[in-house]
């Protein structure tokens, strides 16, 4: 019978917490004071207590309610839930693109014969990156039509090497300041590199670049990832159908921002099988955003816009374009792109790329390209942020 009472007080209690007066509520003194019998229970001031061991005696201490009833307690518990915060729009878009590296990491392509020159100031690591980019480029990557061709690839430390390492190929001496390039030969489907301009920018020298740690990690990713951008040029000349080994304009038949931020993107898949890791791309960052903020895709499509200090095609409004792209719809879905660009005149020919390019943007993204520019500045936007994106802003689906 004192069970039964005890379990109706406490319903009580719990009915009207709220009214009970602050005195009433106050844990009492009994609270492990010594008691005789183990498992008797008591109520005192409204809170039951039952008779329990401790140590070698018995005390009292507050019942225990049974599981799913209210506490009798009135002993303060804070209890913390735990919050976690929404992805931002970066890690949400690499997290997508990354479902789409696992079918690169399944491919054991044909790895050509290519020809290296290297610089003599370029050390044996550069020397085995170099090798090691360029395989895997072939190995692994989306255009086996460039394996058909002569390949070839020449690595420097600086503007004057470059030029006497690529002469027995081609004469580049009236190429300016050189950081990377693909050019068709007559003979090869050549790759140019300046390893300096890539990790420090152009300009620095070999030694300020070394003093400044190669450019750190940003550096290193910005070296390996053009090696695998420039290679790609001359894969896209190879999709449209053209000899990639010819001088040739082919290249000018896509949108700057989409022919230069598409082999950023690619080369940043790639570095991510060689690496066996997840996806990672740090150029789309706040600062690379904000630096071409006034530099839309309509605006890098016939024109290099350069903001900065740099240029926007690739690093600073393509590779978000093309992020985005291949997000959405995977990578080789995007180089169909690249493949019907052969049908489209060379850029000298557009008013602006909406009008080339308007019908098969459309059939290929499912959207035009003004509804895509608007994404494309969602994404920037999101980015410069720090926030997430629409839930979803990332499916293949219509858009207007």
């Amino acid at each position: 019978m004192k069970r039964l009472l005890s379990a109706a007080v406490i319903g009580l209690i719990v009915a009207g917490h709220l009214a009970i007066p602050a005195d009433a509520r106050v844990v009492p003194d009994i609270r492990g004071t010594k008691c005789t019998k183990s498992g008797v229970s008591r109520t005192v001031k409204r809170v039951s207590y039952t008779c329990s061991k401790s140590g070698r005696g018995l005390v009292w201490r507050p019942a225990r309610p049974a599981r799913g009833s209210a506490s009798t307690t009135t002993t303060a518990v804070t209890t913390t839930s735990s919050i976690v915060p929404r992805r931002t729009a970066a890690q949400v878009v690499a997290e997508k693109i990354n479902t789409h590296v696992a079918s690169m990491r399944k491919r054991n392509q044909t790895v050509p014969l290519i020809e290296y020159r290297f610089g003599a100031s370029v050390g044996e690591t550069d020397r085995a990156l170099t090798r090691q980019l360029a395989e895997a480029f072939f190995k692994y990557g989306s255009f086996p039509q460039l394996a058909n061709y002569r390949n070839a690839i020449s690595v420097s430390l600086s503007d004057e090497e470059a030029v006497v390492t690529t002469a027995p190929w081609q004469n580049i001496a009236d190429w300016g300041p050189i950081a990377g390039g693909y050019t068709g030969t007559g003979t090869y489907s050549l790759v140019v590199e300046n390893f300096t301009s890539h990790r420090c920018g152009r300009g620095a020298t070999v030694d300020a670049c070394t003093a400044r740690s190669n450019g750190g990690d940003l550096g290193h990713y910005r070296v390996r990832v053009n090696v695998l951008h420039e290679f790609s040029h001359g894969g896209k000349v190879a999709l449209m159908g053209f000899n990639p080994t010819q001088v040739n304009r082919n290249l000018e038949r896509m949108p700057y921002w989409f022919a230069s931020g598409i082999s950023n993107i690619q080369g940043a898949m790639l570095l991510a099988v060689i690496d066996d890791r997840p996806y990672s791309n740090p150029n789309i960052s706040a600062s690379e955003g904000n630096r071409c903020l006034t530099s839309p895709i309509s605006l890098t499509s016939i024109q290099d816009q350069t903001t900065g200090g740099g240029s926007c095609r690739g690093t600073g409004t393509g590779d978000f374009a093309n992020e985005l792209l291949v997000a959405r719809f995977g990578l080789e879905h995007v180089l169909e792109f690249v493949r019907e660009s052969g049908q489209i005149a060379t850029k000298d020919q557009w008013s602006n790329w909406y009008s080339a390019w308007s019908p098969t943007f459309i059939r290929l993204f499912l959207q035009s390209p003004q509804s895509f520019e608007r994404d494309v500045e969602t994404y920037r936007t999101a980015v410069i942020a720090g926030t997430s994106l629409p839930d979803d802003f990332l499916d293949a689906k219509e858009r207007t």
